[in-house]
């Protein structure tokens, strides 16, 4: 690959069309500034000055290379103003992934805050669950992302905050049969038809706990999605139960938790990135905001 030197040289000489005035500029020798022009010539193979004129004239050749030079240098401004920006906070772009139990109040939230206090930061959101958005970590795509948090957490190689803690609920529509008559045993849920989240999502495993721990079989469901919203709508148009975080059921008023006999589990939630990629100005500033709206809206921590 090759490497140019003397562009900045090069330029100078371009500005005042004499080596003499250049060399006085640059602060350095006429000698210096002929050998530093003449190493760029043998590196492209050909001539960038016309010396056979008073003032130089440049060759096309070196009206070419004074082009690429110019852009180089905006460009090489415009990322030193972008790094800047990104080590202050005040700028620069956001790559943040999130659950699905994130994108109801808490984080669109805290982005309308961000986007208010930092004008020029730009916020690229990506909405999957935990697998996805961990191998999109992995990948270079996000900066950190926000979900429920597994016990364990992630690994070794990641580093997790927490910043939530809320009750997981059975949770049906508000006209389902199932609300008449008190608390229900999950030994009585178990006989309804459910919709859940695949079987290797953090809400399926805290769900199969739980029936677990009561000595009941967890049944099968009727429906099984990848999507949470999907599953959110699904409950909305029938009569089946399902299990979601307490901010799912009050994002729709159609939906409403079930009395149940045995205490739900609790499911944490927290900010995760890579250990060897630690956070920037910019990424604490926003959890920052995402924890005042926590702290707003009265989820435990």
């Amino acid at each position: 690959m090759m490497k140019l030197t003397g562009l900045p040289q090069f330029q100078a000489v371009c500005s005042t069309r004499n080596l003499t005035v250049a060399a006085q500029l640059l602060g350095v020798s006429q000698p210096a500034l002929t050998q530093a022009i003449g190493k760029l010539e043998r590196q492209l193979g050909v001539p960038l000055l016309d010396r056979s004129t008073r003032p130089l004239r440049i060759t096309p050749y070196g009206e070419a290379l004074l082009s690429y030079a110019r852009t180089l240098e905006r460009n090489t401004e415009e990322l030193a103003a972008r790094i800047e920006a990104m080590k202050t906070g005040s700028g620069g772009t956001l790559s943040v992934g999130a659950g699905p139990d994130w994108i109801h109040e808490l984080l669109p939230v805290a982005i309308a805050r961000m986007q208010e206090d930092q004008p020029d930061m730009r916020i690229r959101l990506i909405v999957a669950l935990n697998d996805d958005l961990r191998a999109r970590l992995d990948a270079g795509e996000l900066d950190m992302f926000f979900a429920s948090v597994a016990d364990p957490h992630f690994g070794a190689a990641y580093e997790t905050r927490i910043l939530l803690q809320e009750e997981m609920q059975v949770i049906a529509r508000t006209d389902h049969p199932i609300h008449a008559g008190g608390a229900k045993s999950l030994a009585t849920l178990a006989g309804e038809r459910w919709v859940m989240t695949q079987d290797e999502t953090f809400g399926r495993q805290l769900l199969r706990r739980l029936f677990g721990k009561a000595g009941v079989t967890m049944p099968l469901p009727a429906v099984e999605t990848n999507s949470v919203r999907a599953m959110s709508n699904i409950l909305r148009s029938s009569r089946m139960l399902g299990f979601l975080s307490r901010t799912h059921t009050l994002a729709y008023s159609e939906l409403a938790p079930v009395p149940t006999s045995e205490p739900m589990p609790m499911r944490e939630g927290g900010v995760t990135w890579r250990r060897d990629a630690p956070l920037l100005p910019a990424a604490e500033r926003f959890i920052a905001q995402v924890e005042s709206v926590i702290a707003e809206q009265g989820v435990r921590r």
